[in-house]
């Protein structure tokens, strides 16, 4: 293209957060964990039953502890470098560890039965409901099998037992309880992650759609002699599209008038935006027919947007257009569409609202497409309305699309306003009250140009255009 292309900013769409990202961090955990370790070995080392301990039990139980700090030591080393160890095995081996210190304990193991409560809650917290209560249902098992190796067990002593059965219903309920509490607990943070990621998101395409309004839409329209113009724009809250409205001063009685609406894929597709932009100011200055202006974009853009690797491995950038050439001197409009909206023309004399429908294809679909225009006459106060499918598609509350009949049915109620800003102003409010409480599916623009001039086809146009505004 003619024009060159700015670069593109850099912007990432982010992503929900996937179950395993809303967990803890595993480092986190895993330290709490080698820590509480650390006690309990602590509690070991200064425990009665070690000082007490004599012969081959003393021997035994130094050379547990040493090889149970070694482990801990490791583990810790581990985890503050960030290296994965298997979490069950983690788990197992602090159970065994546990059940051992019971054995060693003999009658005093009661005592020290809270213990497994720790290997619960963390397999609660790491392996949800199934993963607590299976480590409760084994650390009862390994309980029971401590006492029984330690001679403290009796099969016909019922207290013991009966109070087996009590700390093992108790540690079952632990696991349900905590266990679905951490569920809850992964949920409600995954949901909130989920929400801040939306949010993001909602702010990404709004960044995006201001970077559509910096890079296209113009930051003013020219004021032709003889021609009124007005306009209303709305974005809608979840677009990414764009919407493209410009006036081109053609002649000192001539004027280009266009409307069009963008449908491209993120930000890889805004940086063809600017080229659209400046590439169709040029083809109208350069060409007269509406219809070869719509050509030539046309060809332009597909070779711009073919020429891209990006665009042939996710091909997704179109543009609708409606150009329309007002020509006072002539007393004409000539009209071009590549799958816009048509537009409406609205008689100044009785109001009367006629559709102008020579249509086309939209913007780079067909490399080569050819576009037809149609001329019609123009008066004295009659107005051409434009707009995009926006502003057709806004759906009620009860979920009823306007529909291009029911736009139409607006504009012919407000065919007697005195001004294009009024008209326009009229039609847009009763748009947005049938979509107050709907759907806004797209951006909205509608766009009203007024004959004010009375001397209509009086002169020839001068040969030379003058520059685009």
């Amino acid at each position: 293209m003619a024009a060159p292309r700015p670069a593109p900013r850099a912007h990432t769409a982010p992503r929900p957060p996937s179950a395993a990202e809303s967990e803890p961090p595993r480092r986190d955990t895993e330290i709490a964990v080698a820590v509480f370790r650390t006690v309990f070995l602590v509690i070991v080392l200064a425990s009665r039953q070690l000082f007490e301990a004599q012969g081959r039990d003393l021997l035994l139980l130094q050379i547990a502890a040493i090889a149970a700090a070694g482990y801990n030591l490791m583990l810790f080393v581990l985890h503050t470098r960030g290296v994965a160890f298997p979490r069950g095995v983690i788990v197992a081996v602090d159970m065994v560890m546990i059940t051992l210190w019971l054995r060693f304990c003999g009658s005093a193991a009661p005592a020290y039965f809270g213990l497994y409560y720790v290997s619960v809650v963390v397999a609660s917290l790491w392996f949800g409901v199934p993963g607590a209560f299976l480590t409760a249902l084994c650390s009862a098992l390994l309980y029971g099998l401590a006492l029984y190796s330690a001679n403290v067990l009796s099969l016909d002593d019922r207290y013991l037992m009966s109070t087996m059965a009590v700390q093992s219903l108790f540690l079952m309920l632990t696991a349900g309880v905590v266990s679905i509490a951490m569920e809850v607990r992964s949920g409600e943070r995954l949901a909130l992650l989920t929400s801040r990621a939306a949010l993001q998101q909602h702010w990404q395409r709004i960044r995006i759609a201001q970077t559509i309004d910096q890079m296209v839409r113009p930051p003013r329209l020219p004021q032709i002699p003889g021609l009124e113009v007005a306009f209303r724009y709305r974005p809608a809250a979840y677009s990414v599209s764009g919407e493209y409205y410009d006036v081109i001063r053609l002649g000192p009685r001539r004027a280009g008038v266009c409307i069009a609406d963008f449908a491209v894929r993120w930000e890889w597709g805004l940086q063809y935006l600017y080229a659209f932009k400046n590439s169709f100011r040029l083809a109208a200055r350069r060409e007269q027919s509406p219809a070869r202006v719509l050509t030539v974009v046309n060809r332009e853009i597909a070779a711009e947007i073919a020429s891209d690797p990006a665009f042939r491995e996710r091909p997704y950038a179109f543009a609708s257009m409606c150009y329309v050439v007002m020509d006072l001197d002539r007393g004409a409009l000539t009209y071009a569409i590549a799958g816009n909206e048509p537009p409406v023309l609205v008689s100044g004399a009785d109001g009367a609202v006629v559709s102008l429908s020579r249509a086309g294809i939209v913007l780079n679909v067909v490399p080569d497409a050819e576009y037809e225009e149609e001329s019609v006459p123009l008066h004295a106060g009659d107005t051409v309305v434009m707009f995009t499918d926006g502003v057709t598609e806004i759906r009620s509350s009860a979920g009823e699309f306007l529909g291009r009949e029911g736009l139409l049915r607006y504009v012919e109620a407000e065919a007697g306003a005195p001004t294009a800003a009024a008209l326009v102003g009229s039609v847009f409010d009763a748009v947005n009250r049938f979509g107050r409480h709907g759907h806004l599916r797209d951006d909205m623009t509608l766009l009203a140009v007024r004959v004010t001039a009375s001397d209509l086809g009086s002169g020839a146009e001068s040969a030379a255009p003058v520059g685009i505004d």
